[in-house]
């Protein structure tokens, strides 16, 4: 018997994809930091079908219209999925990223091994490849380089997607049909902290820290480095842990080194303004206008004489001439108050000012000055006596006016640290900071508390973003913060007024609608629950119509059943032309201070039936539901 011939198709396909790639020599050593470097640097170029090519300075980066694979690119550079993988892996051999090469598609990855091992997908590691394929050879696929994540799910990735992508880096998600490929003759591949470094290169091995952040440059990443600075001071209780201060100089005492303080003296000017940044001189004086301040200048009158040798420290006298020897140098002999500064210059004459600080800039100086800021307030009742502040506001009644109080509205929490705002109310105590809008202004001074454009005032419902303001059964509260869409339930059974009613009895009434209703008690209804389904019949022409119940519900619950013989007489009867059901109003009294919507009542009030009713425009009826 004759063997029947073999397909030989599928081998001979296999065999035309070996002889297309290059040859199995092994690739050159590579670390995987190496790979995700070069990745990095094709992020931002375009998808070129069939290209492999890009460039540091990341011009020309092409353009790329149409599906692929009719589609069309411009430009010198771009990649494909899998030209981008093959150049970054650099294989079979180095290629520079500047040389347009495309030696493999994920056929090659998916289907052959030739620079490349198959790997388990729950051992995958950053710099794997992973490839999909409809087939072997197949048509589609599609390959990607995995950075981290989850490789049955979302992971991160650099890959060439297509078309309208281009060549990105970007979370993804991972389906079954993806597998694993690691390239050969790695070097330090293996990364147990997953954060992209390889160990052989990760100065933190098992702590995850993509940065390689390492301050002291001590081989050690500062996430696993217990001296970041290397002063020998462990940063728990280094007051500078990234900057070196191994003495720990801390001059105004404030937990912060001064070597990363930037006010050393504590004295609220920053060292870079502060003309004396390690000598507190709040006021910033300068006699000779040198620059240094006269805190911590040797020399205040800028004579060339140092202070403690200078008969007239605060005027310039190189001479020291002192015609009296009573050792104050002519200079300065002229010094009514003695303070050593010349009357002629001195801006208190008459009051001891060494420091000549004028914060109002009057020529006047502070010592003497009965306002200092000038803000018209006398120093002796200002509340801000050096910043002008001529409102005088307190909010927080601690005597400290806002305008140099550093918590204005005294909640504890601080108006602004470091030139930013901390407090989202300044001028209102908010200690929980609410903020329903999130626009930065706290719940406790924000006019507009649910950002939707409506004042509070006016909003009708304030806590929640309706701008259209939809109000559906016209009660005043709008449909969005509001259950009720306007359904009245009148329909309690009993003698009480239920949640919701608005109790006002309504007698018997006959139905030619000129009939006299019965005030007496016997012609009042029984308002027994077994008497009630037959205790309200009114007659109408039209067996639709309904009584208008108008019950806002701020009035539901705080009305009082009126007597039986308060009922209004058949006169008193509102309708409309053509409805010849009759409508019995009742006055009522309210238990407590009610609010129409229009107008106010009072606690304990008699509001007459109809006359008032009238005038507002409301009807109130009994009426059943059943």
């Amino acid at each position: 018997m004759m063997p029947r011939p073999r397909n030989l198709l599928p081998t001979l396909v296999l065999l035309v994809i070996a002889w297309s790639v290059p040859a199995r020599a092994a690739p050159a050593p590579m670390t995987v930091e190496a790979i995700f470097d070069l990745a990095k640097t094709a992020v931002g170029f375009s998808y070129w079908w069939g290209g492999g090519r890009w460039n540091l300075t990341k011009t020309d980066k092409g353009s790329c219209s149409g599906s692929c694979p009719s589609c069309t690119h411009t430009g010198a550079n771009g990649a494909d999925c899998s030209g981008f993988v093959a150049k970054v892996w650099q294989v079979p051999g180095p290629t520079p990223i500047t040389t347009n090469s495309h030696p493999y598609s994920t056929s090659s990855f998916f289907c052959a091994t030739y620079h490349w091992t198959n790997i388990a997908k729950g051992s995958a590691n950053p710099g794997d490849a992973f490839v999909y394929r409809d087939g072997c050879p197949g048509t589609a696929g599609h390959v990607f380089l995995f950075e981290k994540g989850d490789p049955w799910g979302s992971s991160w990735a650099y890959e060439c997607k297509g078309c309208s992508y281009g060549c990105t880096y970007s979370l993804r998600s991972v389906n079954s049909a993806y597998v694993v490929r690691r390239r050969n003759a790695l070097v330090g591949g293996s990364d147990k902290d997953g954060d992209g470094k390889p160990d052989a290169t990760d100065n933190c091995g098992l702590v995850n820290n993509a940065d390689q952040k390492d301050t002291d440059k001590d081989g050690k990443g500062d996430a696993c480095d217990d001296d970041d600075d290397g002063d020998g001071d462990t940063d728990a209780k280094d007051n500078c842990p990234l900057d070196k201060n191994p003495e720990q100089k801390d001059l105004d005492g404030d937990k912060k080194g001064d070597t990363c303080d930037d006010d050393d003296d504590g004295d609220g000017d920053l060292d870079t303004k502060d003309n004396c940044p390690v000598d507190k001189n709040p006021g910033q004086g300068d006699f000779d206008k040198d620059g240094k301040g006269n805190a911590c200048d040797t020399d205040d009158d800028g004579d060339t004489i140092l202070d403690i040798k200078d008969n007239c420290p605060l005027a310039a006298n190189k001479d020291q001439a002192d015609s009296n020897k009573d050792g104050k140098g002519n200079a300065c002999e002229n010094d009514g108050d003695g303070d050593g500064v010349p009357d002629a210059k001195d801006l208190c004459p008459t009051t001891a000012d060494p420091a000549q600080i004028d914060t109002d800039g009057d020529k006047k100086g502070n010592a003497c000055d009965p306002d200092d800021d000038g803000d018209g307030v006398p120093d002796l009742t200002d509340k801000c006596p050096l910043q002008a502040d001529m409102g005088q506001g307190d909010a927080d009644n601690d005597g400290k006016g806002d305008v140099c109080d550093e918590d204005a509205d005294g909640d504890g929490v601080p108006n602004a640290a470091d030139g930013k705002a901390i407090d989202n109310c300044t001028l209102l105590a908010n200690v929980d900071q609410d903020d329903l809008d999130a626009d930065g202004l706290g719940d406790a001074c924000d006019g507009d508390l649910d950002g939707d454009g409506k004042a509070n005032a006016s909003d009708n419902c304030p806590q929640s973003d309706n701008a259209d303001q939809a109000d559906g059964d016209g009660d005043g509260l709008g449909d969005a913060c509001e259950g009720d869409t306007g359904e009245v339930d009148a329909g309690a059974t009993g003698t009480g007024a239920g949640a919701g009613d608005v109790n006002v009895p309504a007698p018997d009434v006959a139905a030619d609608t000129g009939a006299q209703a019965d005030a007496s008690p016997e012609a009042e209804a029984d308002a027994s629950p077994d008497a009630e389904a037959d205790a309200e019949t009114v007659p109408a022409a039209d067996a639709t119509a309904q009584p208008l119940v108008d019950a806002r519900a701020d009035a539901r619950d705080v009305l009082k059943t009126p007597p039986v013989d308060a009922v209004a007489p058949s006169d008193a009867r509102l309708g409309t032309a053509g409805d010849a059901r009759p409508v019995v109003v009742a006055p009522f009294t309210a238990a407590a201070p009610v609010n129409t919507g229009c107008m106010a009542v009072p606690a304990g009030a008699n509001w007459p039936g109809l006359g008032l009713l009238a005038l507002t425009g409301f009807w109130l009826v009994r009426r059943r539901r059943t």
